[in-house]
């Protein structure tokens, strides 16, 4: 018979392991998941967890939820429009999911999510090579958006990276080749913010970590040289045509006025949302009608003809769908992030809690610094990993383990047997 153990370290190399590739499989996964858990511990069958740090980020969570509520009902509501709704509900199953997460063995935890990630990052650079060379498209992989495919599979290589600084030492170099492959994925996806991103958290997890770095640099160099060439190569055309065509979308909205670009429409779309909150500060306008007051100002004060979901600014989007207590919420939930990531990285000596803080500080980045310029919230794939990610570092970094004592003592093979 499969024990929780058993099945959580299963579990968390599948959340892990599929987002870049399969897509909306890690949803289907975790929600399925996360029911599961709300009847466990709704039955009594399983206890709620008593980490309070997960329990604090738990109260984060419900003022967020409750403001898109209340701004809900505020704005016209319907009973058509109800089903914007439902991606809040990840959020309310965030603690029954964490709580059966943490019947579980830390360490064999940390290695599964090392494990999927590499997984993950070579199944989606694979993906990304095909659908750029052989499909002649912008690579999206599984998800059907190049922006959120470049983030999870931003995220996927930062915690290669992450593990082979810290965990997974005897398997660095194969870490290391994951990462690289994931950086060319990001790449290729042409998603120029996310380049950005990836390049600023690996830097951040170096920093971290400089002491392991300076181990693994020493009689390596040229195989690390010609790994970085390599990337250097492959990527070279279309970070240089991406690059160019950011250049023109800024001539052209300085000399001429086009917003009818990639960058242009955001900075049309920061206008929008910044004259929207200002309007109804406390109550927002409620997240069911983001995409016509989007589709209307676009129209009527920029004379382009399109609509979005959000402001590609997730802390802007929060402020005006549910109003100031929203965005502040956002923000308190990356500061309370941000805070668990330091205080485990700065006192902590075992490495699975150190890595539990870097998984958290590479959430933070992706999520805080990539949704300042994208989405953060609201799409069922960035919300699954993001309970995925988030579940994961802070058991790592701050929670503790409600396997039974019996169970702590007893070694991982005997744990599948039926």
């Amino acid at each position: 018979m499969m024990t929780y153990r058993k099945v959580n370290q299963l579990f968390t190399f599948a959340s892990f392991s599929t987002a870049p590739a399969l897509g909306s499989v890690v949803s289907f996964l975790w929600h399925g998941g996360a029911i599961w858990c709300v009847f466990e511990v709704a039955t009594g069958r399983r206890r709620f967890s008593p980490d309070r740090m997960m329990r604090f980020v738990y109260g984060i969570m419900l003022v967020y939820v409750a403001t898109n509520l209340m701004a809900f009902l505020a704005n016209d509501p319907s009973w058509e429009m109800a089903r914007k709704l439902l991606p809040l509900v990840t959020f309310l199953m965030f603690p029954f999911s964490y709580s059966i997460w943490t019947i579980s063995n830390r360490e064999e935890i940390a290695r599964a999510a090392i494990l999927g990630s590499a997984v993950a990052a070579a199944s989606g650079f694979a993906l990304a090579l095909i659908q750029y060379y052989i499909v002649a498209m912008r690579p999206e992989g599984g998800a059907g958006n190049a922006l959120v495919f470049a983030d999870v599979a931003c995220l996927t290589g930062l915690v290669c990276l992450a593990g082979a600084l810290t965990l997974e030492t005897g398997r660095a170099r194969l870490l290391l080749f994951a990462y690289a492959l994931a950086f060319l994925a990001v790449l290729f996806s042409g998603s120029r913010s996310v380049w950005g991103v990836m390049l600023g958290a690996s830097i951040l997890v170096v920093l971290l970590c400089r002491g392991r770095v300076m181990n693994i640099l020493r009689g390596r160099m040229l195989a690390i040289l010609a790994v970085a060439v390599t990337v250097a190569v492959l990527a070279s055309g279309v970070v240089a045509t991406r690059m160019e065509l950011l250049g023109e979308e800024f001539r052209e909205l300085a000399v001429s006025g086009n917003y009818n670009t990639s960058s242009g429409l955001r900075v049309a779309l920061y206008e929008i949302g910044s004259r929207l909150v200002m309007e109804r500060p406390f109550l927002g306008h409620g997240l069911q009608n983001t995409v016509h007051l989007i589709g209307h100002h676009l129209n009527a004060d920029y004379g382009v003809n399109r609509s979005f979901s959000h402001f590609h600014n997730g802390f802007l989007t929060a402020f005006v769908e549910g109003g100031v207590l929203c965005g502040l919420a956002v923000l308190a939930l990356f500061a309370a992030i941000a805070v668990a990531a330091w205080r485990a990285l700065q006192n902590a000596v075992d490495p699975i809690q150190r890595f539990g803080g870097l998984l958290l500080a590479i959430l933070f980045c992706i999520y805080a610094g990539g949704g300042s310029v994208n989405l953060i919230f609201g799409h069922d794939i960035l919300d699954s990993m993001f309970m995925v990610v988030l579940i994961t570092g802070l058991y790592l970094a701050t929670g503790s383990s409600q396997l039974p004592a019996e169970e702590k003592e007893e070694p991982d093979t005997d744990q599948a047997r039926p």
